[in-house]
């Protein structure tokens, strides 16, 4: 079910008007999801190669945060934005324990919080975009190190 927001000054008062919370759309959902998948295959060769397990486990646990906001836009711009500069720094200080796979990830989170088209239709074209583009390279490499893992 819907979770309702009241509306209005008077909205803890008897009888005020309810509005439903506004979902996210499915790019900014599907991007979201992009930035969760994207880094899995290559963490896993990382911790199979010995690198330090919280450097690696935390951000991929801190990533599947966005996709159960889903439901309510606010927060789910809020923790797209709030994860993105965190995985950022995480990604850029973090180089040389392997962070660095993050870095896509921060950049869709960014790309998801202005992917709405019902709010702006052509921004968020091309914004859905550049998180395609974004998206590719580090999708190649995930699907080269799910196939090296596999043996293949």
């Amino acid at each position: 079910m819907a979770q309702t927001v009241p509306s209005g000054r008077g909205a803890a008062g008897g009888g005020a008007a309810l509005r439903r919370a506004r979902a996210v759309h499915p790019w900014q959902q599907r991007i979201a999801l992009a930035a969760l998948i994207i880094p899995v295959p290559p963490v896993v060769e990382m911790l199979g190669a010995g690198l330090p397990p919280f450097v690696l486990i935390a951000p991929v646990l801190l990533l599947a945060g966005p996709p159960f906001l889903r439901a309510h836009r606010a927060w789910f711009a809020t923790s797209c934005a709030a994860l993105a500069v965190l995985l950022l720094g995480w990604s850029l200080l973090g180089v040389a324990a392997g962070a660095w796979v993050f870095l896509p990830s921060a950049l869709l989170l960014l790309c998801a919080n202005f992917a709405d088209p019902r709010a702006h239709a052509t921004p968020a074209a091309v914004v859905t975009f550049a998180a395609v583009v974004i998206a590719v390279l580090p999708a190649v490499a995930s699907t080269a190190a799910a196939v090296h893992l596999l043996g293949g």
